[in-house]
């Protein structure tokens, strides 16, 4: 199957982390080609898409302005069987080019379907013109119109089992110069009002005790208030490229977002064996369902704080996390292309 993947973003955070291990992933049975900014790096945490891809999967760079005009050119150079967009910029571009395909029935690449992974909330003008939808949570798929009436699908994320890492927690301790015994909390995200920072140290002045440390990892525009506000047992250290070893070095993890379309962070906290606490916003409960005492409600502090107090000496845990495996979820996705595949020469039948 020839895959053709379009972003047009100028940072790195979850969406970009997805794109690239799924192309990645996908590489190994397929060809694969990603339609990308001209300049990919984010220049607040130094993070980019493009180094993570690997030499199987081909890179094509794109101004802004003439981003249309290199995937129309992809489209009848490359000849993807399916073209999948990751949020809005380039899904509004693909959107354009695949009404353009509507028109051209006698053209094999008007068969090709464009399917989009809705990273954030779904918004008409973005996606309409979209033939296939995977949602990352339940609570996207609710929000779809019924007149949106191409294949939609809930594939969750997904996070590669925690690789064993000797003295982790001591590497980490070493490198933030915290003592053995300190019980170490974790959080990390983008520093921007809907991750709730805020109500985090909050809640951490509240309820945790002296021998506790918070680390936020991460970097964005909140980021000098947070520290300003924050009490001396909190640390910063910035955006981590490997965040995954990083977890490993924590006792316990703490999500405190406003809004989460999914969550990947605690996923991979989660995979790392750590206690874990979040918020029910977004898609949280899909990944917590089963687990209501490791919820608060967004934006209390208080209940935040007594979640807190219940992670502190906790042990590690063994979370189920087979419904997250990487392979599976990529195998979903590979389906997902096939239906809608099907469901656009139906469609273009007139079945």
């Amino acid at each position: 199957m020839r895959i053709l993947h379009c972003i047009l973003t100028h940072e790195f955070a979850g969406t970009e982390r997805y794109l690239s291990e799924l192309a990645a992933m996908q590489a190994d049975m397929h060809e694969v080609v990603v339609l990308v900014a001209r300049d990919t790096c984010d220049r607040r945490t130094k993070g980019d898409l493009v180094p993570r891809l690997p030499p199987s999967v081909r890179v094509v760079r794109s101004s802004f302005d003439g981003y249309l005009l290199s995937l129309l050119s992809l489209w009848r150079g490359f000849r993807p069987d399916v073209i999948h967009t990751h949020v809005g910029a380039a899904s509004i571009r693909a959107g354009v080019l695949n009404s353009l395909g509507r028109t051209m029935r006698r053209e094999a690449q008007a068969r090709c379907p464009v399917v989009a992974t809705l990273h954030r909330k779904y918004v008409a003008r973005v996606y309409e013109r979209h033939d296939g939808l995977i949602c990352i949570a339940d609570w996207q798929r609710a929000e779809i119109p019924t007149s949106f009436t191409g294949p939609v699908e809930t594939i969750s994320n997904w996070t590669p089992p925690c690789s064993s890492l000797p003295d982790a927690s001591g590497r980490l301790r070493a490198e933030l110069g915290i003592a053995e015994g300190v019980f170490l909390i974790g959080a990390a995200g983008r520093m921007i009002p809907e991750k709730g920072f805020d109500v985090l140290l909050e809640a951490f002045a509240l309820g945790a005790p002296e021998n506790a440390r918070l680390v936020v990892f991460g970097d964005g525009p909140e980021r000098e208030a947070l520290q300003a506000r924050a009490c001396g047992h909190v640390l910063f250290p910035g955006f981590r490229y490997d965040l995954r070893r990083d977890l490993a070095g924590l006792d316990a993890f703490v999500m405190p977002s406003r809004h989460e379309p999914f969550g990947l962070v605690l996923l991979e906290a989660m995979a790392a064996g750590l206690p874990v606490l979040a918020t029910n916003a977004g898609g949280v409960p899909d990944i917590l369902g089963e687990h209501p005492s490791c919820m608060t409600p967004p934006g209390d502090a208080r209940a935040m704080a007594e979640g807190i107090r219940a992670l502190l000496g906790q042990p590690k845990k063994i979370w189920d996390m087979e419904r997250f495996a990487p392979l599976r979820q990529a195998a979903r996705i590979e389906a997902f292309y096939e239906r809608c595949i099907d469901w656009k020469r139906r469609a273009q039948a007139g079945e």
